[in-house]
């Protein structure tokens, strides 16, 4: 009977042992969900990268991490991406910059019209932009990195624009500095997001639009599009920021932030090669329906600039001087930057 119960003692003690191992297993292996959102359409080479860092930090992590992906908006819609991660609706969101103005003033420099360059050089530029100013108009999320089109130039579906007087009359979708841009140039700005614009091309209510060469194919909008004008001194661009809930990075185990850190510069590189390689394909595939691609004369570029670009730029260091912001020198770091990168 004592060996009895001295064996049943024994089981109790395994099974008590196995249940404290298996709890402390579970405990190991529990796994950190992420949602991920992004209103680019699913075919779209912004969606499909985006969605790659989500698999690939489910990789790396060795399955710590679970990403949920939300894509074409159906998480949230373009404007309110950013807000979605301060409100801890996404966990980490693509956010362009001007579709919400007055909410990154120091930052919405990146976006006026003052030549931005083709390829990588914008999005290389934006991220140098914010390690050397750190603007702490994004304090509240974890920047993960920027990103930025190339140059975005004028698109008009019913008469070609070779000089700054052909642009009156046209109803031109835009958004954020651009809006003033186009007005400056004698244009009616109508703001929009780009999902939004395919429709309003096909209908009539804009003419035409401003963008880079990409949209015009990841969105379809070119297959309203007839004629394609270069103002290169004048030339946009449109910034992005993938950003993460602070609260949720700062709850995430050591490990799985130093993964998330390392990956962001890596995909810095990825966005830039991804931005040359969807503006080549937007303007080949504009070329082969027939669009006609409208280059200015100096004379006219310099029109451009003294009409719609300086004032923009004065306005925006005369902005920031009150605010007490580094305006002008932000200024002038962007066109070295611009400088340095045409070589």
């Amino acid at each position: 009977m004592k060996q009895f119960r001295i064996f049943c003692l024994f089981l109790l003690l395994l099974y008590s042992v196995s249940c404290i191992f298996s709890a402390a297993s579970a405990a190991e292996v529990k796994v950190i969900t992420l949602k991920v959102s992004n209103w680019f359409p699913i075919t779209h080479q912004q969606n499909i990268l985006l969605e790659q860092w989500g698999k690939d930090l489910e990789k790396r992590s060795g399955g710590k991490v679970k990403v949920n992906y939300y894509a074409g908006g159906t998480l949230v819609p373009a404007a309110q991406s950013y807000d979605a991660v301060v409100k801890d609706i996404a966990d980490v969101s693509n956010h362009v910059l001007g579709y919400t103005m007055g909410r990154f003033p120091f930052s919405q420099v990146l976006d006026l019209p003052i030549g931005t360059p083709p390829g990588p050089a914008a999005t290389k530029i934006a991220n140098e932009m914010y390690n050397k100013f750190k603007p702490k108009e994004f304090d509240d999320v974890k920047v993960l990195w920027f990103h930025a089109q190339p140059g975005g130039y004028l698109h008009t579906k019913t008469r070609p624009v070779e000089k700054l007087d052909d642009a009156k009359g046209l109803k031109i979708r835009c958004y954020g500095s651009n809006a003033k841009f186009v007005g400056l140039i004698g244009a009616t700005p109508v703001a929009m997001p780009m999902p939004d614009v395919y429709d309003a091309l096909a209908k009539g209510v804009v003419d035409g639009l401003m963008s880079s060469y990409e949209a015009l194919e990841g969105f379809r909008t070119g297959e309203h599009v007839k004629y394609s004008t270069e103002n290169v001194t004048t030339a946009y661009s449109a910034t992005f920021i993938v950003a993460m809930n602070k609260r949720k990075f700062a709850s995430l185990p050591k490990d799985i932030q130093a993964i998330i850190d390392k990956m962001s510069p890596e995909y810095v590189d990825k966005y830039g090669k991804m931005w040359t390689d969807i503006e080549v394909s937007g303007k080949d595939w504009l070329i082969k329906r027939g669009d006609r691609i409208i280059s200015l004369s100096k004379e006219e570029e310099a029109r451009w600039y003294e009409k719609g670009g300086k004032p923009l730029i004065d306005e925006y260091v005369k902005e920031m001087k009150g605010k007490g912001l580094p305006g002008e020198e932000a200024v002038k770091f962007l066109l070295d930057s611009f400088k340095q990168y045409r070589k």
